[in-house]
């Protein structure tokens, strides 16, 4: 793990552990919980499930740089795991196939889940190469392609979609992703492998 990989992931670790992202990552997973459960959430019941009022739930949110993601009828159907087919990065968690906002998303949420062998899909971000991995507990396998690369951003500044994770992305190769990398300075690329750790660490925190 470069430098600057490191220093990445450790700003992110410094995020989700300062109070704002400790409170942050609790509501957050108290929202994850209730989509796996009950499947989209209207505001009313996300404010039961977090002791919020209702009506009060998405400004609080996004007062925290955290947007919500709702579907047509206003209802969440994203708040890091997403019930958003559309989504292009998928993986299984308790039985059901979910997706999520990244690939951070994706590889973090089945350690977190201690799922045994999560299947997760995606696309090369500048190819739409078809890329697939198994996430387990303790390191991923069948990567295919083998060298799928990984770009990671800054988590601070404006929403977390905005500043993370729409830059956070599979490549098909590590050329590809250190391509992204030259054109926004504030990327760095890394093995899935590498992007696959930083996610335990994080799914440690919850």
């Amino acid at each position: 793990m470069n430098e600057k990989v490191q220093d990445l992931s450790d700003q992110l670790v410094a995020k989700w552990t300062s109070p704002k992202g400790v409170r942050l990552m609790a509501a957050g997973a108290a929202l994850v919980n209730g989509l796996l459960t009950h499947g989209p959430l209207s505001t009313a019941k996300a404010g039961e499930l977090l002791d919020w009022p209702g009506d009060e739930v998405l400004a609080r949110f996004h007062s925290m740089d955290f947007d919500l993601e709702t579907d047509s009828g206003g209802d969440i159907v994203g708040a890091g795991v997403s019930l958003n087919s559309d989504r292009p990065y998928a993986m299984e968690l308790r039985g059901r196939r979910v997706h999520g906002w990244c690939v951070m998303d994706v590889l973090m949420f089945p350690v977190v889940y201690q799922e045994t062998a999560s299947r997760v899909t995606g696309r090369c971000a500048t190819t739409g190469v078809p890329i697939s991995l198994t996430v387990t507990p303790d390191g991923i396998r069948d990567l295919t392609p083998a060298t799928a690369a990984v770009t990671l951003a800054p988590a601070t500044g404006a929403d977390i979609r905005e500043v993370f994770c729409d830059r956070v992305n599979f490549y098909a190769t590590a050329d590809l992703a250190e391509a992204a990398a030259e054109r926004d300075p504030d990327l760095a690329a890394c093995s899935t492998e590498e992007a696959w750790a930083i996610g335990k660490r994080l799914a440690s925190l919850f």
